[in-house]
């Protein structure tokens, strides 16, 4: 729903069980404000999907990247910053995109992180080219009428919900939902997370 709740690192963790189950995934950063994955993962982000939507010259295979000590988990970064990213994921290149990936039946699985729900229409508009949304909630986190929020604005924007994923944190009632709003350069005030300790802080609690 809304920044921190850690939906990056959950579709990092879920494309790495999928893969370690034999099963051949393909994770995209459509988060074209403030991109996680090729940070977290340890890959360059010279070309992805904005320079893909941008530019018909480039094909896909030119920009996927294997996971280092994974064949089967590929990844397509965000790319160059563009300046109106959700005018990209709203094109029908992007439509195309997507079609193109499901008409190869390479994968078994595509996933697909972007924004948060509430403050911006980018993962909506994924959503509704996609075969579902699965919407990350960190209970500790958030308000609970926002998770509710989320899955309304869902619905009424004609995406397929799929359900949810419980991502609980434990801390102080007195933190809960913190975050700010978005600023000119379309990073979230309070969305970025030293990797380092969310690895730490997942290995402590597991």
């Amino acid at each position: 729903s809304v920044p921190k709740e850690g939906k990056s690192m959950i579709n990092i963790l879920l494309a790495k069980t999928l893969c370690e189950m034999d099963l051949k995934v393909l994770q995209i950063d459509a988060d074209l404000r403030k991109p996680q994955l090729h940070f977290r993962l340890g890959l360059n982000n010279i070309t992805g999907l904005s320079n893909l939507l941008t530019n018909k010259e480039i094909s896909i295979s030119e920009i996927k990247q294997v996971v280092p000590g994974y064949k089967n988990w590929e990844v397509i970064t965000s790319g160059t910053k563009p300046p109106d990213p959700t005018r990209l994921l709203n094109s029908e290149r992007m439509e195309n995109f997507i079609k193109e990936i499901r008409k190869g039946d390479e994968y078994d699985l595509v996933i697909i992180d972007t924004p948060p729900v509430i403050g911006l229409a980018d993962s909506l508009l994924v959503a509704e080219k996609s075969d579902g949304l699965i919407l990350i909630v960190s209970t500790n986190e958030v308000q609970r009428n926002l998770p509710k929020e989320s899955i309304n604005r869902s619905l009424t924007s004609g995406a397929y919900f799929l359900g949810m994923i419980s991502n609980s944190v434990k801390k102080p009632v007195s933190k809960m939902f913190k975050y700010g709003g978005y600023a000119a350069n379309y990073g979230y005030n309070s969305y970025s997370q030293d990797p380092n300790s969310i690895y730490a802080h997942y290995a402590n609690n597991n």
